[in-house]
């Protein structure tokens, strides 16, 4: 019986280290997401498919606080949304495209500056304590 709690208590601590560890990896990066694309329509023209991209940019390795940090973040989330946007082009070349859709990469910035806006302005109000 002991053994079997002392095993309980074990899995309990490891599972709270996961979650404290995935929370504080969440709070060092964005999700740059590209929007929903429908790569492919069938004879009746009816979507097969919707796919999104995403790529995850951290920031642990700058300073978000300073202007300088949060232009290399800004920087960082454009060249994510280029490059998720450009691998649906790649994996789907024939996709065609939903009249009225914004483009992918100004909508997947966008999307992502809502959060890295959310992080700088907590890194700054951080910074001044």
């Amino acid at each position: 019986m002991k053994v079997r709690f002392a095993n309980v208590k074990l899995v309990a601590i490891a599972a709270g280290l996961a979650m404290v560890s995935a929370a504080s990896l969440a709070q060092d990066e964005i999700v740059v997401e590209s929007p929903r694309a429908q790569p492919i329509r069938s004879a009746l023209g009816a979507p097969i498919d919707v796919i999104t991209v995403k790529h995850r940019v951290s920031y642990k390795d700058i300073d978000i606080s300073t202007n300088s940090g949060a232009k290399v973040l800004e920087q960082r989330i454009k060249d994510a949304a280029k490059d998720a946007c450009k691998q649906i082009d790649t994996l789907y070349p024939h996709r065609t495209p939903v009249a009225g859709d914004p483009p992918c990469e100004k909508t997947a910035v966008d999307d992502a500056m809502v959060q890295a806006n959310a992080a700088i302005a907590t890194a700054e109000k951080s910074a001044r304590k």
